[in-house]
C-alpha cells in the first residue's frame, strides 16, 4: 500500500472508531433521560388512579432495557449510583437491575437500592417476585424480606394462577428455596423483639415451614410467653398439636399415605431428601405449589429423628 492510502486508511478507521463511540455515548445519554423521566414522581403524593396510569411506563421502561442493554444498563448503573434522585428510582430500578443482574456487583447495587427504598414506594409483586429470584440464586434476602413484616396489608397477587398472597405467605416465599440452618436462627431472634401481631402470625409460619428442631423449640417457647398475640398463640398451639398428631401416625395410616401420594414419594424417603425435593417444588410460585408444600411438611415432620 503507498504511503498515501495508509494514511487514509488509518485516518478513515479513526474516524469510524470515533463516530461509533459518540453514537454510543449518545445512545447511553439518551437512556439516562429516558429512565430519569420515568422515574420522576412520587407514588405518595398521587391518587390510586394517577399511579394506575403511571405503572404501564414503567412496564415500558423495563421493555426497552431489554430491547438496548447495551445503552441502558450502563445509564441505570449511573442512575443508582447517584445521589439525591427520586426513590421510585431507587425501588423500581434496583429491582430492573436485579432482575438483569450480570454480576455480583449489580447484585449488590441493586440489593443498596432497594434498601433505601420505604415499601410504601414499591409494588408488591415485583418485590415478592425479585425477592425469590435472588434467593434461587442463593443471594440472602433475610433483611429484604424483614421489610415485609412493617406491611401489614403486604399482598402480591400472582396473576397467571390468581392468587393472592397476604404478608405471611409473601414473607415465607423466599425462604422456602433455601437451606433452612441460614435462616431459621435470624427468624428466632426476630421472633424474640417483634411485638405487631400480624408480623407475629408471619414469623411464626415460617418457623413452623421451616420444620427443624431449633424452629419447634422457638415456636413451643413463643406458645408459652407473654410476648405471644393470643390470637397468634392461640393458632400456634393448634399446629404445634398437629406436630404430635402427624408424628404418631403409623406408618399404613391411610392420611400418610394420601399425602405421600399426592407428591409422589415412597415411604423409605429420607428428610434430606424430603427437604430437597421442597425446594425444588417452591421455585414455583403458585397454588398447587402450596398445596404440596403442605404435604412436603407434613412428612419432613415425620421424617425429623
Amino acid at each position: 500500500m503507498r504511503p498515501f492510502n495508509r494514511i487514509w486508511a488509518i485516518v478513515a478507521t479513526a474516524w469510524v472508531v470515533c463516530g461509533t463511540s459518540h453514537v454510543a455515548a449518545q445512545s447511553i445519554d439518551n437512556a439516562a433521560r429516558d429512565i430519569r423521566a420515568t422515574y420522576d414522581f412520587e407514588p405518595s403524593k398521587m391518587s390510586f388512579q394517577e399511579q394506575a396510569e403511571r405503572a404501564p411506563l414503567l412496564s415500558k421502561l423495563w421493555d426497552r432495557y431489554g430491547k438496548s442493554p447495551e445503552s441502558y444498563r450502563p445509564a441505570l448503573l449511573s442512575a443508582l449510583r447517584s445521589e439525591g434522585a427520586r426513590e421510585q428510582l431507587y425501588c423500581d430500578g434496583g429491582m430492573l437491575l436485579l432482575a438483569n443482574s450480570m454480576d455480583a456487583a449489580d447484585d449488590a447495587l441493586g440489593i443498596a437500592s432497594v434498601k433505601r427504598c420505604s415499601l410504601a414506594e414499591i409494588q408488591h409483586t415485583p418485590y415478592l417476585y425479585a425477592l425469590h429470584a435472588l434467593a434461587l440464586r442463593g443471594i440472602d434476602t433475610t433483611d429484604l424480606q424483614f421489610r415485609i413484616l412493617e406491611r401489614p396489608k403486604y399482598s402480591a397477587f400472582i396473576v397467571m394462577h390468581n392468587l393472592t398472597l397476604g404478608q405471611d405467605y409473601a414473607f415465607l416465599y423466599p425462604f422456602l428455596v433455601r437451606e433452612e440452618s441460614a435462616y431459621v436462627p435470624a427468624l428466632i431472634e426476630r421472633l424474640k423483639i417483634e411485638r405487631e401481631p400480624v408480623a407475629q402470625k408471619s414469623l411464626v409460619r415460617a418457623l413452623w415451614y421451616a420444620a427443624t428442631g431449633q424452629a419447634i423449640t422457638a415456636l413451643r417457647e413463643f406458645s408459652k410467653s407473654n410476648r405471644a398475640d393470643a390470637d397468634v398463640k392461640s393458632a400456634l398451639r393448634k399446629r404445634l398439636a398437629t406436630v404430635d398428631d402427624i408424628r404418631s401416625r403409623p406408618s399404613n395410616d391411610s392420611k400418610i399415605d394420601a399425602i405421600r401420594k399426592h407428591v409422589g414419594v415412597p415411604a423409605l424417603v429420607s428428610e434430606r431428601e424430603l427437604r430437597e425435593k421442597r425446594r425444588v417444588r417452591m421455585r414455583s410460585i403458585s397454588d398447587e405449589a402450596l398445596y404440596d408444600l403442605e404435604a412436603y411438611t407434613a412428612l419432613i415432620y415425620r421424617a425429623i429423628k
